[in-house]
């Protein structure tokens, strides 16, 4: 299964279930609790995986800004479900 339209999908929607996130853990938490929502039979790899392609994303389009949110260590390494 590819990964990457369900990536471009959450990262299509990330304005608006990400509005007032500042850092990486805190989008981490929305991100894995948006795909429980829309693509809930996901396996908690393929969640991982999407969560990290999604991040990258984000920080492609500097979503974070001036490097607030990104300066910040993602420390959260597990994905919910795994």
């Amino acid at each position: 299964m590819s990964l990457k339209p369900i990536i471009d999908d959450i990262a299509d929607q990330a304005d608006d279930f990400l509005d007032g996130v500042m850092t990486r853990s805190d989008a981490r938490a929305a991100i894995a609790e948006q795909l429980s929502i829309t693509y809930p039979r996901l396996s908690g790899m393929e969640r991982g995986k999407i969560i990290d392609g999604v991040l990258a994303v984000l920080d492609s389009e500097e979503f974070f800004g001036s490097g607030v949110g990104s300066a910040i260590e993602d420390t959260d390494s597990e994905v919910d479900g795994e």
